[in-house]
């Protein structure tokens, strides 16, 4: 199972990208906010460009939110029942509200 763990000096972080034609399942996300004192307010992307349809002969790179948290300053906090029944097709990334190195982020995964 891979996984990464990231801190949040970047507005936009690259978690996991697609490898051949799997999909991405998250099994743990893992967030320590516990140095900070603001609250984490974190987006989850799944970035992938859909297949050639009959109605779309030329698909864009699409952005589609999987997930929103907010967690509080000062908390730990563990995702897991969150995402059992989630998936990511493309690129997954997060995007915190404001940047805070401090905000420590773990994320585990498994190719589907």
């Amino acid at each position: 199972m891979p996984s990464l763990v990231i801190n949040f000096a970047a507005a936009t972080n690259v978690l996991a990208q697609e490898r051949g034609n799997c999909k991405i399942k998250p099994s743990t996300i893992f967030i320590d906010n516990s140095g900070c004192v603001d609250d984490a307010q974190l987006t989850f992307n799944d970035i992938f460009t859909p297949d050639i349809t009959n109605g779309v002969p030329l698909p864009v790179l699409t952005t589609i939110p999987r997930l929103n948290v907010t967690i509080p300053a000062g908390v730990c906090q563990s995702l897991e029942d969150s995402l059992k029944d989630m998936e990511f097709l493309g690129t997954v990334s997060v995007t915190r509200g404001a940047l805070n190195a401090a905000c420590l982020l773990t994320f585990m995964y498994d190719f589907l």
